[in-house]
């Protein structure tokens, strides 16, 4: 997927501490059936071993190429924020550029999109996404979330406390 033509369908850019999140949760056959679509950049694609991206290719997740200047700018902006690897930077890039949503559990990383005028979300609010379509129960989403959690994992804690009150509240009229 090379080129810069997107539908009018949804399309949310994902970073590796996501996709680990949600393969942790169990969830990411879950996710790939939402009505939206998401992407990586073809840097993250190589860094993608567990799970490996031929399993993550075929339930839906997309790659984009950079372009020669976005990936010049990789280099500008690590410079700029050294916490953040090149590959979390060509994501921020990636969702900028697509003037989309970054789902990032990563504090470095949504440090430097709020630096960039980059918006973003964590693995919870995605969790939240996939119960509110009802494709998990909101019970579920609570397990997922403490699966997640026993693992050397750090959803942002704010967003995550918010959406399990929620999701405790909801879990009542289930």
């Amino acid at each position: 997927m090379g080129n810069r033509i997107l539908s009018a369908q949804q399309y949310y850019v994902l970073d590796t501490n996501t996709i680990i999140d949600l393969h942790f949760g169990n969830l990411l056959d879950k996710v790939f059936q939402l009505p939206c679509k998401f992407l990586i950049t073809d840097l993250l694609r190589e860094e993608l071993q567990s799970p490996p991206f031929d399993s993550l290719a075929e339930l839906g997740l997309l790659v984009e190429s950079l372009t020669s200047e976005e990936v010049s700018e990789i280099f500008v902006l690590g410079g700029r924020y050294p916490e953040p690897s090149q590959c979390d930077i060509s994501v921020l890039i990636l969702a900028r550029s697509k003037k989309t949503v970054l789902i990032t559990g990563d504090e470095a990383l949504r440090n430097a999109a709020a630096d960039n005028t980059v918006e973003c979300r964590g693995t919870c609010w995605l969790i939240d996404y996939i119960a509110n379509e009802r494709l998990i129960t909101y019970t579920e989403a609570i397990a997922a979330y403490n699966v997640i959690l026993k693992k050397p994992r750090y959803p942002p804690k704010d967003e995550c406390r918010a959406l399990l009150a929620m999701w405790k509240q909801r879990q009542k009229l289930e």
